[in-house]
């Protein structure tokens, strides 16, 4: 989804929620004024396998010892109003379509960022808005939740429901053993828009605590317990997670192939929610996303490694684990520029995503977000140990 402030964390209020309401406008009047023709989606982007490259080992490495190649909206597809030919700078934003999740992972990602959005009925979002008017898109049909970015302009999804995102990553993991940690951003959206005109919004449904539940049922059913890695594998003896990472540190790198890492990185009261039923967050599945000076910090969202660098450092330099972007509304594939990747992978941050893990041909770019070497994952390049800035098979 379009980030704000990575410490706006509310999105049924705040600057977030503004921010999409105001890119919803601005597609809306972009419609309505120009009514422009649709190009049909952009090509899939296609990923390399990993390999060919000198790869170390990662005996004795923590897991904040990594850096990882994640990709943002990792489920998006460029879709019916992301087609204005240009008509701004929102056009270009969205102009991406990723690959399957599958073959993302196959392609050497190890974080990804999934925008759900209640659906308890089912239906909400099949009908989705086109130029030519709206359309029924089945996919969205079954009750439950449902993975997408904007609904009605830009809703095509890989994965158009959570419980097809998490089976599919399950069965890759399944059948690849012994790969890296993998990390999944969960966005809790609800974020409303008034309608304009003629134009009635699909409105997001709000989140309740029994949903929070729902979705930590779903991650332990779909992926299985002995694959999570949970606070309580993280806290261990410790009193809190915050002590633990900062005393102990995190679990082994090859303690914990195999396994994933969910966490609920924006949306106030669904954070609240989980943390009234796990207090400590003993017990949880999931991770949430705290002040550094809370005991139950670990995770934090700091998208600009030029506005957020020093917040960057001191949060990593905690122990805890930093997600930052290498590029944004496609800017730099657009540009060709490497200065914000560039700078993103020389920060503290262990995860760097991007809207273009392989060039976007169809924009006549040879941008990409990967490290410089073309890997997907390496050695933390700040770990303070001889194999910092090598490449690890992912």
């Amino acid at each position: 989804m379009p980030d704000a402030s990575a410490n706006s964390l509310d999105v049924g209020s705040g600057r977030r929620a503004r921010r999409r309401a105001a890119i919803l406008l601005a597609a809306c009047a972009a419609v309505l004024a120009v009514g422009a023709t649709h190009r049909g989606p952009a090509p899939a982007l296609r990923l390399p396998a990993p390999g060919g490259l000198p790869y170390v080992s990662t005996d004795g490495l923590r897991l904040n010892q990594l850096q990882l190649t994640g990709t943002h909206n990792s489920y998006h597809v460029d879709s019916n109003a992301t087609t204005l030919e240009r008509v701004n700078a929102l056009a270009v934003a969205w102009d991406v379509s990723l690959p399957p999740l599958p073959q993302q992972l196959d392609g050497g990602i190890r974080a990804f960022e999934l925008d759900v959005f209640v659906d308890d009925e089912g239906g909400r979002f099949a009908q989705p808005l086109t130029l030519l008017g709206r359309t029924h898109d089945e996919r969205f049909d079954p009750p439950g939740f449902k993975v997408l970015h904007v609904p009605d302009l830009d809703q095509d999804s890989i994965c158009p429901t959570l419980a097809g995102c998490l089976q599919d990553m399950s069965a890759w993991s399944a059948a690849h053993p012994g790969h890296l940690p993998v990390m999944v951003m969960i966005e809790c959206v609800e974020v409303r828009v008034p309608n304009i005109g003629p134009i009635d919004f699909a409105d997001p449904a709000p989140w309740e605590r029994r949903h929070v539940e729902e979705l930590e049922r779903m991650v332990r059913d779909t992926i299985g317990e002995d694959r999570l890695i949970t606070p309580d594998l993280v806290r261990g003896e410790s009193a809190n997670v915050r002590e633990a990472i900062t005393g102990r540190g995190w679990p082994l790198v090859d303690e914990v192939r195999g396994r994933f890492m969910f966490v609920i990185t924006c949306g106030i009261r669904c954070d609240e929610f989980l943390r009234s039923m796990h207090p400590g967050l003993r017990g949880s599945a999931l991770f949430a996303i705290v002040g550094t000076d809370h005991p139950d910090t670990s995770f934090h969202v700091l998208n600009d490694p030029f506005a957020d660098a020093k917040e960057i450092e001191s949060t990593a330099a905690l122990g805890c684990i930093v997600r930052t972007r290498a590029d944004e509304n496609m800017a730099e594939a657009l540009s060709g520029s490497t200065e914000r990747r560039d700078r993103a992978h020389a920060s503290g941050a262990q995860i760097v995503s991007t809207d273009c893990p392989a060039p976007p041909a169809h924009l006549g770019s040879r941008y990409s977000g990967r490290m410089p070497d073309g890997g997907t994952a390496r050695v933390h390049p700040r770990a303070t140990d001889p194999r910092a800035g090598k490449p690890i098979l992912p």
